[in-house]
């Protein structure tokens, strides 16, 4: 899997890394799984970082599902900052973000912005 994460429970922080290439499955399946880990808490905020995504096979339905799926399951008080240097991989993370995520979801081009 393109994506990998670990938890930094001092922080109540989850740092994810995308790379290669990266899928509506591959985010789904992401998603899933840090709704099944027991390290993640309400509301841990997650730092994803895509700079290493070489081809992003993201669809404009992926983009719809990810966001009704966060509707379904999201974790009170968590917040999402998304690291894109790439403009295809920006743009892409800010219409998930315009789809109904705006509140909790920011999209950046540098860690150092997103922190």
């Amino acid at each position: 899997m393109p994506i990998t994460y670990r938890v930094d429970a001092g922080d109540a922080l989850i740092l994810t890394t995308a790379t290669g290439t990266l899928s509506d499955d591959d985010i789904l399946a992401h998603k899933r799984a840090l709704l099944d880990d027991p390290a993640v808490v309400p509301g841990m905020a997650e730092l994803s970082d895509v700079r290493g995504v070489k081809e992003l096979a993201v669809t404009p339905d992926g983009v719809r599902m990810f966001t009704s799926f966060d509707r379904a399951n999201a974790r009170p008080g968590g917040r999402l900052a998304i690291v894109a240097s790439e403009d295809f991989t920006f743009g892409t993370a800010r219409m998930y973000q315009m789809g109904g995520a705006e509140d909790n979801v920011g999209v950046f081009r540098t860690v150092e912005e997103a922190r």
